[in-house]
Formats: structure tokens, sequence, C-alpha cells
């Protein structure tokens, strides 16, 4: 599954954006069509141009900077399509353009089936979303973008809202998942991703930073609500850092480069269900929650390596 970066500039400002601090945004002139051609031909002849999740290829990403402000964003869609009409393609945005309804309309036109569009949503309004974004307006595009597309997809087609969590996030998580409970239920599912310390979210470490206790143990108090939620997910949690009702919420994701195993993990009883640890988490954190499993717990496994646990009976019936 490449992850397929069509363009280095952003809309938004985000204080946990994994991007590089300097010069990447500076970059344009590396993100031409022609160069996309290039770049999709030789991945087709089966050469390695991707740099994330080339070992496996059933769909692409399409991420920034915000890949739809690249001047040929539905060219580029088409062009994915054309060439890998069975393969599923993910958008990753940060919405605002869908506030535009041809846009919107258009970009779903050429996606055809199967694609995706997953939009990040920080906070339940206006004051809350932006203290991330830093953008004036952008709640009001981002929730517009998703009412566009929900009026425009078609049969095949998903939209999916992320939640980054940071520090900044637990402060209004409750009201963001009422406002996603009451607005949008009609989303296909909810992903919680612990924040990557990287590129941004580096400099701003002392706003963002949290363990990942911190943030499950938020989630587990919220539970009656995250069970509630469109096919709710977890991202870049390691097994022993989440409460066990919630490991069936758990997807394992990362790519294995960005992974790190610690001390005592190799003798962990739940190590081959886990993800591991994201190395940024060590360099930041020191990873002080991480702690293996001396015997399984009693949480029946999928089989599935990355949906390690099937979804209790509650979240089933929700």
């Amino acid at each position: 599954m490449p992850d397929f970066s069509i363009w280095p500039q952003c809309n938004i400002g985000c204080v946990f954006c994994s991007n590089p601090v300097s010069g990447f945004r500076e970059t344009t002139d590396k993100y031409s069509y022609a160069e996309m051609v290039r770049k999709v031909g030789k991945y087709k002849r089966g050469l390695r141009t991707f740099v994330k999740f080339d070992e496996v290829g059933d769909y692409f990403n399409l991420t920034g900077g915000e890949p739809t402000l690249h001047p040929d964003f539905l060219k580029i869609v088409a062009l994915l399509r054309t060439e890998f009409p069975r393969s599923l393609v993910r958008v990753l945005s940060n919405g605002r353009l869908f506030s535009y309804e041809d846009f919107a309309r258009r970009t779903m036109g050429v996606g055809l089936a199967p694609f995706e569009v997953a939009v990040p949503l920080f906070g339940y309004d206006a004051r809350t979303h932006e203290a991330t974004s830093r953008t004036p307006g952008s709640f009001a595009q981002t929730m517009a973008g998703l009412e566009n597309l929900r009026r425009h997809r078609g049969p095949g087609q998903r939209v999916e809202v992320r939640i980054i969590l940071t520090r900044i996030q637990l402060k209004s998580l409750s009201g963001l998942l009422d406002m996603v409970l009451e607005k949008l239920s009609w989303v296909d599912q909810v992903v919680f991703l612990f924040v990557e310390l990287e590129g941004f979210a580096e400099q701003y470490r002392d706003r963002v930073c949290l363990t990942m206790t911190e943030a499950a143990a938020a989630l587990d108090a919220l539970y009656d609500k995250v069970v509630r939620l469109p096919e709710a997910r977890l991202y870049h949690f390691p097994l022993c850092a989440v409460p066990p009702r919630l490991w069936p919420f758990v997807y394992n994701t990362l790519a294995g480069f960005k992974v790190t195993w610690l001390d005592g993990c190799a003798s962990c009883a739940h190590r081959p269900q886990c993800v591991g640890v994201h190395k940024s988490y060590v360099k930041h954190m020191g990873a002080p929650d991480i702690r293996p499993f001396a015997a399984p717990l009693a949480v029946e496994p999928s089989g599935d390596r990355y949906h390690p646990f099937g979804l209790p009976k509650e979240a089933r019936a929700a």
C-alpha cells in the first residue's frame, strides 16, 4: 500500500503535523503531474518508488501536504483509477476544498470505487478545532466538505473521520464524540490515531505530547460513546498501553521501519498481536508505559494480524 505524497503544501497549519519543518513545502517542483505519471508507471512495472508500505500493494494513500491542492489532483486520481482499476484509492485530506460542492462531486465521480476520503476533526466547534488547525474558518469548511462528500458519494465509496490524539485534543474529546454521534453518524468509520512525534509535532512537543496510556485512558473513560461510533478504530497503539476492553478496536497499521521493540517485548505473551512501539515515541517520551505481558489475557484473538481481536458484543450490537 504505497503512501503516495502528491503535494507538499497545505492550507492549514496543524501543530501535530509530521511533515518536515523546513524545506518540504517549497518542493512543489518535484510534484508535477509528469512526475506523478513517471512514479506510477515505475510502480506498475514492479519498481519500488514509494518509501512506505510497499510490501502491501492493494491500495494507495494519497497524502501531502494537502493532496487536493495539487493543480492536477483530479487527473492524478483518474490516473490511478485507470492504471489500478480494482485497487482502493484513499485520499487523506483536511476536507476544506470539498466545501466547494462541484469539487466534491467531481472527486467522487472520478474516484469511482473502491474509493475513500479520510478527514481529521480536531474539535467540536470552531474554537476547539482551530486551536489545532490554526486556520480561521477551517472548521466550517471541513464540516461543509464532509456534508458534500456525504451528498455525492456513491456505492463503494467511504468517508472516514480521523481524530489525532494529542494533549490538546483530550480537552475537547468528549464534546467531539458527541458531535460526531449527533451530526456525523453517517460516516463509515472513526479512527483514533496516537500522534506521531515528527516534523512540526517535534517543534510543538510541549503542547501535543502525552503518553499512550493517557490517551488510551481518555478513550476508555468515554467507552460508552466509543462503542456507539461507526466502526471505531485505534491506530498506532501497542497493546500494553490500552485497557483490554479497547483491544477489539486496535488495528495494526504502522510500517515496519517506523516501529521498534523494547527490552522485554521479545518475551511478551501478546507480541504476535502487537504493532510495536513507534520510534518517535521512544525518542521523545521514553516509552514509560511499555510493559510485556507474562501471560496472555482472556481476550479472544481474531487471527487477523491487522485486526488481532474481534469486536465485543456491545459494539457489534451498536
